[in-house]
């Protein structure tokens, strides 16, 4: 397999949406290449604008090209939210993933951070 033209790890930095809802908030992300086909993710924002959450997952790289990796995964986080699945599109600078769980779905619309996270 030949190297990725498009390096992702690092921080980015944006907000989610609910299409269910409409409820918003900021977010960021912290992704690290565990290998080839994997990336951890570490997540973190606020909901309902003061309820801060956290969570990480491991995301898989279904498809790639010279410039955008598509990665796929879910994370249950607890009975109160669920399982979420997420579908994602990632390019040098631009993060675009759809989430979805049994109550809620949406999409999370990052950038690259340029300055180092303060996480």
């Amino acid at each position: 397999r030949e190297s990725r033209a498009v390096d992702i790890s690092g921080c980015w930095s944006g907000q989610w949406y609910s299409c269910k809802n409409g409820h918003h908030g900021p977010m960021t992300a912290t992704l690290c290449k565990m290998d080839d086909a994997h990336y951890s993710a570490t997540f973190r924002g606020r909901f309902w604008k003061i309820f801060p959450f956290r969570y990480s997952t491991v995301l898989t790289v279904t498809s790639e090209d010279a410039s955008t990796i598509h990665l796929s995964g879910s994370t249950y986080l607890g009975r109160m939210f669920g399982t979420f699945s997420y579908n994602a599109a990632v390019t040098e600078s631009c993060f675009d993933a759809n989430f979805n769980s049994c109550r809620d779905w949406g999409k999370f619309e990052m950038s690259r951070c340029w300055s180092p996270c303060s996480q």
